[in-house]
């Protein structure tokens, strides 16, 4: 896996040569070797791209991402195949059992909310974060009471103030889609990666939804996103997207260990998957430090 994140955002021509990403604009020629390359974000719809370097990336399994004439995210490259066994696991994604489906969903809930309550309290709203955490032994299979969009509308009203409301068109919910979006796609990823598709989710179940079991999983994540357009919720989107570029070049800690990213959704991808399987018990902590 590379560890360079390439963001193209003016006029330029992309294509391949010798196992290099060559890059060429009015004024510059530069080659970047596609091993060193994990993600590729095309910001701009100014650019030309190549099929021999779109079909070397994807089988170098590079994230592609590619942005609407807002420059946001608006589509993601993924192989057919992520694996030998493709439609073995596909097969047995289908058969995953429903009651594991909403024991593992109520675990990685569990995570949402619980880190969602750690950025409260790491900016000073404790009473706000304890009481969602009294909320998390309250979760149940399905979810009745509605507790996860409770303690969502809880958290984004501590942070943005009791008049946001996420869908409205704003700067802070520009931010939000859009690291959100970058999550997601890394979700995406590791789930085609394993051999599942992303359409079949375990509560996410929306028919026009492509990435449902991504919008799943990466549930635990989304905090890492409220955190840094918190921060910067007083700027323009431009440098709140700048911001989140950081997701991928800083390190979280994880299994006791400080990781890339892109390495812990890998991880966490698989074990979640792997308790889907029933091949594992305990579904993989991921958790936002105060």
């Amino acid at each position: 896996m590379g560890f360079r994140t390439i963001a193209i955002n003016s006029h330029s021509k992309l294509s391949y040569k010798n196992n290099h990403l060559v890059y060429k604009s009015v004024d510059q020629t530069e080659m970047i070797h596609i091993s060193e390359i994990d993600v590729l974000i095309c910001e701009t719809t100014d650019i030309v791209i190549t099929t021999m370097l779109i079909n070397q990336l994807v089988e170098a399994g590079v994230l592609v991402i590619f942005c609407d004439a807002k420059r946001l995210p608006n589509s993601v490259v993924t192989p057919y195949y992520g694996r030998h066994d493709t439609s073995l696991q596909i097969q047995k994604q289908i058969e995953w059992k429903q009651d594991v489906k909403e024991r593992i969903w109520v675990d990685v809930i569990s995570q949402k909310i619980t880190n969602q309550a750690a950025v409260l309290k790491k900016f000073g709203f404790e009473d706000k974060a304890n009481d969602m955490l009294t909320t998390v032994n309250q979760l149940v299979e399905n979810d009745p009471a509605n507790i996860e969009g409770h303690a969502a509308r809880t958290c984004f009203n501590t942070l943005f103030g009791n008049d946001f409301v996420r869908d409205s068109p704003n700067e802070i919910n520009k931010g939000l889609d859009y690291g959100y979006t970058l999550i997601l796609s890394m979700f995406a990823r590791e789930i085609v990666k394993c051999g599942c598709i992303t359409q079949l989710g375990i509560k996410h179940t929306n028919q026009f939804n492509q990435f449902n079991l991504a919008s799943d999983l990466m549930e635990p994540f989304r905090s890492l996103v409220d955190e840094i357009v918190f921060e910067n919720k007083s700027e323009a989107f431009p440098f709140v997207k700048r911001q989140l570029f950081g997701l991928f070049s800083e390190t979280y800690r994880y299994n006791g260990s400080d990781m890339y990213l892109t390495n812990i959704i890998a991880d966490y991808v698989k074990k979640v998957i792997d308790c889907l399987h029933e091949e594992r018990e305990e579904v993989p902590v991921f958790q936002v430090t105060e």
